[in-house]
């Protein structure tokens, strides 16, 4: 299809955490430490790394398909190799490999073409990528120095936003700070991003979507790069055997699919860890049946756009179709519509069931959520709910497959004045008095008296009840898994609004923690930057080296992190989370482990109902 150069004049950012930044200015530096401490291979390592920071010649490497020339990046002493194609996605089928060759040198310098997404909070110009259909191409990463002996960790990120938004050059998952903190804990590791297809190019719906085999498009191209990695990352000095997998939101989900695809077999010999941030294996993820209502409603908007009613074979004639007409047609569907799906064949059943089931795929995981991850939801669909009755119309049509005796236990089990830790705040029965809210309405946000109620009801529902679902299985079926809560909040009060985050320890409030980002660094308006506290400055490194020592070596307690104590693995018989707290009125680290037991009833409904609470269910009674 035609590519255009994208100009941002969409919708506010609700979805979206993706936004181009170049990487920031940093010299090349070394902790002395770590050198002396190092075996005598990683401090040539590192010294060889010091002595690469203005190497003369451009890094080059050696794929099966031909060789690739990056560019070095001196701030971070780093070799990057960008938009690096691995697979051909033609519209509306299944991505193929790629099947050519080349003599000579191709360039990787630059970050290339984006896939269509719902939005883009600015412009892509400025790095001089596209957004277009020939999208399916990756980022590469490396400590200077790196050969194709080194055998590196190799870690790669999935970036999440609904699956709908996405870009593997987004500035606000910029791993080189990771990177960065991995040389100097004398175990490198090397990154890649990847883009997919979203939206309806990468998960349509509609019945001759389901006939063909299509409605899972973008979870076939993750599996495409995961292949092209095992065949070629050797070549930039990576180790396909050691290779995690890292993503927030839709981006952990991505993750769970992949750990479940074609019944739980395969996975392995692709990667052998993955870190779920804010997403899970199951619960939030069994979501949709692409012949719901829902979705043939939006579908047939589509081809009344394209003019393809009539059309003797409607999908063939939307191949046809501007692709520009075909985007700016599907974005505004309701929500979702274009997301993974049961296929019989990637996804075979609802993915809480197979995971009841015990049919995983032994990978293990680190999988975590924030205290109060369902604020964002609240705040973008119920921020003003009043009422018990507007709560529960809001369930109805969240969940339409769901019993009016479901629904019923869900209000009981979430009353307007439940204190049911831990959330950031108790959730007050008097929002005139909350502070929450008050913090809210300095901001000129809405917030209805149901606001938190809502608010608890979806932190469950999409994030916590799955987390401890995925640990606990794991555990049971004998594979690791480590599980974390995030309680630290990064916002002020008076809140400064960000796109994202309405304050708290919400979905995506970690962000920039989770990546080490110095505080000066621009998250774009989507989430708060790290506080310019040392507890919080701090925590951001034990929480990065943490997940370092996981991608490094599959344990997050193969090397010590001050302030940080043992990280127990999962138990059925003695669950357990690594809380990760920092606080800043008195600048203090209190990061801790805690019985992982609070809420019971509350997460157990969720698996209990789990098929018919899930959005746009076919289930029937």
């Amino acid at each position: 299809g035609k590519e255009n150069t994208y100009k941002d004049d969409r919708k506010s950012a609700v979805k979206s955490t993706l936004f181009y930044q170049p990487i920031q200015r940093k010299k090349c530096q070394f902790r002395t430490t770590m050198i002396i401490l190092a075996s005598l291979t990683l401090s040539l390592f590192m010294l060889l790394a010091r002595a690469a920071c203005s190497p003369t010649t451009s890094p080059t490497a050696h794929t099966l398909n031909g060789t690739y020339e990056g560019r070095h990046l001196p701030e971070f002493d780093q070799d990057l190799f960008l938009g690096i194609p691995y697979a051909l996605g033609p519209r509306l089928r299944n991505s193929v490999p790629l099947n050519e060759s080349w003599t000579g040198v191709r360039n990787a310098t630059r970050y290339t073409v984006a896939c269509y997404a719902d939005y883009y909070p600015g412009t892509l110009e400025s790095v001089g990528a596209t957004v277009g259909e020939d999208c399916l191409n990756l980022n590469i990463i490396r400590p200077s120095g790196t050969t194709s002996s080194s055998k590196l960790p190799v870690v790669v990120w999935i970036y999440g936003g609904s699956f709908t938004s996405g870009y593997g050059g987004d500035g606000n998952t910029n791993t080189s700070y990771v990177i960065r903190d991995s040389v100097e804990n004398g175990t490198p590791i090397l990154a890649i991003t990847i883009n997919y297809r979203l939206g309806f190019f990468g998960f349509p719906g509609g019945h001759q979507a389901v006939a063909e085999g299509i409605t899972n498009l973008g979870l076939k191209d993750q599996r495409h790069a995961l292949r092209w990695i095992q065949e070629n990352i050797a070549a930039f000095g990576g180790d396909p055997n050691k290779v995690t997998l890292w993503g927030q939101s839709a981006g952990a989900i991505s993750i769970g699919h992949q750990i479940l695809a074609y019944g739980g077999k395969g996975a392995e010999e692709l990667f052998r860890g993955g870190i779920l941030v804010s997403g899970s294996a199951g619960l939030a993820t069994n979501m949709l049946f692409p012949t719901h209502p829902n979705i043939l409603k939006a579908y047939d908007d589509l081809l009344n756009a394209t003019g393809c009613t009539d059309a003797d074979h409607t999908l063939d004639c939307i191949r046809e179709a501007p692709a520009d007409i075909v985007w700016k047609s599907t974005i505004g569907a309701s929500f979702p519509s274009w997301w993974p799906s049961i296929d019989g064949d990637f996804i075979r059943k609802t993915p809480t069931l197979q995971i009841l089931e015990g049919d995983i795929a032994p990978v293990s995981v680190i999988v975590g959520a924030n205290n109060d991850e369902g604020l964002l939801t609240a705040n973008t669909v119920a921020a003003s709910a009043e009422t018990e009755a507007d709560v529960a119309l809001t369930l109805r049509l969240q969940f339409p497959a769901a019993r009016d005796s479901t629904i019923q236990k869900v209000l009981a089990a979430y009353p307007v004045d439940a204190p049911n830790p831990p959330y950031s705040l108790p959730v007050g029965p008097d929002p005139a008095n909350d502070i929450f809210c008050a913090a809210l309405r300095e901001a000129n946000m809405t917030c209805g008296a149901q606001y938190r109620r809502m608010a608890s009801i979806y932190t469950d529902y999409a994030q916590v009840s799955g987390r401890r679902l995925t640990a606990r299985e794991w555990a049971r079926a004998g594979i690791p898994a480590y599980s974390y809560r995030f309680d630290t909040n990064p916002t002020d009060i008076p809140i400064v609004k960000n796109a994202l985050v309405p304050g708290f320890s919400t979905h995506s409030a970690e962000y920039a923690y989770f990546f080490n980002f110095p505080p000066e660094y621009y998250m774009h308006g989507l989430n708060p930057p790290v506080r310019n506290v040392s507890s919080h400055l701090t925590l951001s490194r034990n929480i990065v080296d943490k997940f370092i020592a996981y991608i490094a070596t599959g344990n997050p307690n193969s090397f010590s992190v001050p302030d940080v104590p043992e990280w127990p693995r999962y138990s059925v018989s003695e669950p357990t989370n690594m809380v990760f707290n920092a606080t800043f009125a008195d600048n203090t680290i209190y990061t801790h482990v805690e019985a992982d037991t609070w809420r019971e009833e509350n997460l157990e409904l969720w698996v209990k109902y789990a098929v018919e609470l899930s959005f746009n269910s076919n289930w029937r009674p």
